[in-house]
Formats: structure tokens, sequence, C-alpha cells
């Protein structure tokens, strides 16, 4: 298989600037830039510059993925919206690390030991970027699904000495974007529904009250918003309304994250359980649908004997392979109806027609049907 690196970027709160997209075309001889996006392929070669620094300067999220994995997703915030300690119940050996500047912080998730799948899935930060307006709204379930990757590709099923990170409300009912990201990080869904099972309902979200919380504002902030304001400052309004649900609801500090704690040997082991219930679902829905399919050939046996003439009459190869496939649900409705020697005077009157077709003659010997000598 031959290289392939993919690097991108977009920008949300606001587009590049025509300086910022001369110098992002700069950047690399592959590049396909515009104001709100940056799309860097690579067969051979790779991206000379830190996209970590390229998304702190110009961009609002980023992500990489290659052929052989080593995925990364990093995204880019305004000062102070995200609280300081956001991951400190889900760092994993520096798979996710925040880091906070004067001017924007990032969240930064990067699993470079991660091999890549076994086919072929391409990625896109478009269906990933949405992740960065659930954490500004407090919504923690992307960080559960990188601490369950992290522990998932460590195979850490044995491993109960660090504390497990609360599952997070609604984890049943992720968001299309949580669910980019697990397939991103390759977890399973039968981890996601044994998480689920532990995790509580989402709890109903207070109404805002902006007009009469914006007269909590003292006065030397509100003209410093809108100073601000005038200045055009990125992502303004996330942190006026962070401070206004603060002064309105009475939150002054993060709320500390609640959920049941639960050990990544016990999900790992729930998992099992539930991937071993759905096989057990598959099979009984396989068997009652097959046995329905065998009523029907059975009540309409006629009609199949002569779409095995039909299919047999053709003298082809896919012809042959359509009559052995009626004759094997033909047989197959005798056993279970107890008619297995009307079906075996039937095929044995059927087949004396064909003897001489040694390729029709050997898949159904191949398959057990009793053919005579020529």
């Amino acid at each position: 298989m031959s290289e392939y690196q993919r690097y991108e970027f977009m920008t949300i709160d606001r587009p590049l600037t025509r300086t910022q997209l001369d110098v992002v075309n700069k950047l690399s001889s592959h590049i396909e830039a515009s104001a709100t996006h940056a799309l860097i392929e690579y067969h051979h070669g790779d991206f000379k510059h830190d996209p970590i620094d390229v998304l702190h300067k110009y961009f609002d999220g980023f992500l990489y993925w290659a052929n052989w994995g080593s995925p990364k997703f990093a995204l880019r915030f305004p000062h102070g919206v995200l609280p300081a300690d956001i991951v400190g119940d889900y760092e994993f050996d520096d798979t996710i690390t925040f880091t906070r500047h004067k001017d924007y912080d990032i969240l930064d998730i990067h699993f470079s030991e991660m091999e890549g799948p076994d086919e072929w899935i391409e990625y896109e930060l478009g269906s990933l970027i949405p992740i960065r307006d659930e954490l500004m709204q407090g919504d923690l379930r992307s960080l559960y699904i990188v601490w369950l990757a992290g522990q998932h590709m460590m195979a850490n099923e044995d491993n109960d000495d660090e504390e497990a990170p609360p599952v997070p409300p609604a984890f049943g009912k992720l968001t299309d974007a949580q669910r980019a990201l697990a397939v991103l990080l390759q977890l399973s869904k039968d981890l996601l529904v044994a998480a689920a099972q532990h995790s509580s309902k989402a709890a109903p979200t207070p109404a805002d009250d902006f007009t009469a919380w914006v007269e909590l504002l003292p006065q030397n902030r509100r003209s410093e918003y809108l100073v601000r304001l005038a200045q055009n400052e990125p992502g303004l309004s996330r942190l006026l309304v962070k401070d206004l649900r603060e002064l309105g609801l009475g939150k002054t500090k993060a709320t500390p994250p609640s959920g049941e704690r639960v050990p990544y040997s016990t999900l790992f082991a729930e998992s099992r359980a539930v991937n071993a219930k759905r096989e057990r679902e598959r099979l009984k829905q396989e068997r009652v649908a097959r046995e329905r399919h065998l009523q029907d050939i059975q009540a309409h046996r006629d009609t199949y004997w002569r779409q095995v003439d039909i299919a047999t009459g053709r003298g082809t190869g896919v012809g042959y392979n359509e009559a052995l496939r009626l004759l094997i649900d033909l047989r197959d409705a005798a056993d279970q109806f107890k008619e297995t020697q009307e079906f075996q005077d039937r095929f044995g009157a059927w087949i004396r027609s064909y003897l001489r077709r040694p390729a029709l003659i050997k898949r159904l010997e191949d398959h057990k049907f009793p053919v005579p000598e020529a």
C-alpha cells in the first residue's frame, strides 16, 4: 500500500484574512486553502510545520490521519471558555492535553501508536468539528470516548489501578460528531453500549435569562465587553455567555463531574457480554428468516423447480450457481417439512436431462447431491 497522509484545518469563529491566507498557502506546495478550510495531502514526503502551531495561529480545528494510523484531532478555543482542569479526569498517557495560552487554548488529542483500520476509511474534519461547540456547552462525552479509546488501545482490561472518569450523562445517545470520533479512534459499538448502561439521562438545562443577567454585570465589565466587541474579538460571545451564566446561575467555578465511575475492566467484560447477546440475536433473526424462506419455498416448490430449469438452461457458470442455490433451498425445505423422499425422487428425474454437463455435475457433487452415472 502506498503512503498517504492527510492534514485538514478549519476556521469556525471567523475566516482568515487575506494576509493570513497568503501565509497559509505558503505552508506547503500540496495545500488547497480557502478563508475557512485548508487541506494538505501527501503520498510521499511530510508537512514541514508543527500542525498544532498552525492551528494556534490560524484555525479552530485540525485533523490528521494516515493510512498506517496515528490519528490526531485538535481544537482551538477562545482563552478562558473552557475550565483549566477540563481534561483532569480524562488524561491518559499524554493522549489528551489541554494547553492554555494568552489568546487561545488548545485541546490536543493524539494517538500516535494507534494502527490504521483494516479497511480504508476517509475521515473528515467537518464531521468532528461540532465537538468544539459541544465542549463549550459543557458536554464531556467526547472526552470520555477519548479515555475509552486510550484504555482500549493499551488493552487495559486488567488495569484497575487508576480511577476511571465518571460516565457522562446521555452517553447512550451520542451525537453524530461523537460517533464520528468513536469511529476515528476505532472504538467498538459494544464498548460504547457497555458504557451507556452506566450513564444517567441528561439533566434538564435551566433556561437562560440573558436580559436579566446582563443587569448583574458591573458597569466596568459591560464597557469592557463593548470595547472588545468593537475590536471584533473572536469567541467573545462565548465568554460573555459564560460570565452571565456564572452570575445568573450562581456558578463561580466549573461543576465537578458527576456520574458512575466504572473501571475499564468492567466495561470490557460487559462489552463482551453485549457482543455475545447481539450475536445470539443475530443468529435467531437469521434462523427465523431462514425458516420463513423455507416455508415459502415449500409452498411454491413448483415455481422454484421451474426457476431451476431456467437457470440451468442458460448453460453458464452463473446459471449453474443459481440453479445450485435453488436446489439447496429446495432440499433444505424438504428436510424441514419431512418430505426428503419426495425431493430425492423429483431431483433424480430432473438430473437425468443434464448428466452431460460436467460443470453442473461437479457443483452438485461438491454439495452432496446424489448424481447417478451417465
